[in-house]
């Protein structure tokens, strides 16, 4: 469905997308031989546009609308386990219809004092410990090079994007 009419033959050079790349596979012979003079083609390609967007929201609010429903049901079930843990209070349970075991999970580490942990660990096994490596924030990068800092390796640009209302 389009919201704006649409130039068909333009419309369908424009559909020729790979949808693996997003590149455009279409015949650079047959755009510009289409018969439509520079700004219909520019307006048309703008609706196009226009309507692409429309279609992503809409489709976007219906994705928000599962993962919302999803996660009701993911909480559901994540209360219903729960409740059913105590209620069965170790004791597996079994109908011809269902079946619950407890099983028993690989061991794992529960921190109950992480500053604890951490001292006893730079301590006595620093191989415990994981670093995660220095990231850079182009903000403040860009605050130090308008105070007149010269960083080697970076500039600052400013670039032009097209808008399309």
């Amino acid at each position: 469905m389009s919201l704006y009419q649409i130039d068909q033959e333009l419309q369908a050079l424009m559909e020729a997308i790979d949808p693996e790349t997003g590149e455009w596979v279409g015949n650079p012979e047959a755009w510009e031989r289409l018969n439509l003079e520079r700004d219909r083609k520019i307006e048309n390609t703008a609706l196009y546009i226009k309507d692409l967007r429309a279609e992503a929201a809409a489709i976007k609010g219906e994705i928000d609308t599962f993962q919302r429903r999803m996660k009701t049901i993911q909480n559901k079930e994540t209360w219903l386990l729960e409740n059913l843990r105590r209620s069965l209070d170790g004791q597996n349970f079994e109908t011809a219809r269902c079946q619950l075991r407890f099983k028993k999970n690989p061991e794992s580490v529960r921190l109950t004092d992480e500053a604890e942990v951490m001292q006893w660990a730079k301590e006595y096994a620093p191989d415990c410990l994981r670093y995660k490596p220095a990231t850079l924030s182009l903000s403040e990068l860009k605050a130090e090079m308008k105070k007149g800092a010269v960083i080697p390796g970076a500039e600052l640009v400013q670039e032009t994007r097209l808008e399309v209302k």
